[in-house]
């Protein structure tokens, strides 16, 4: 019944700077705490952070790096 953090960092080999963050939850029903409500407006934040974390965490890793590449942090 817990979550999955995924997680996009810059490193330098010694230190780690977090640069942007999902939570994950489980795609079956029963294994979540609480799912999305129908009454919540789904153009709320909270609601989309809910969707979000529904999706595959391997499809998140795009939309992720360029989020990071469009406000000019560095990578190779």
């Amino acid at each position: 019944m817990g979550f999955r953090m995924l997680n996009l960092g810059w490193s330098d080999g010694a230190t780690f700077v977090p640069c942007d963050h999902t939570v994950l939850t489980s795609p079956k029903e029963k294994n979540r705490i609480q799912g999305i409500k129908k009454r919540v407006d789904r153009r709320t934040c909270g609601s989309r952070r809910r969707q979000e974390a529904l999706v595959k965490s391997t499809e998140l890793i795009v939309p992720m790096v360029k989020r990071a590449l469009n406000l000019s942090i560095p990578a190779k």
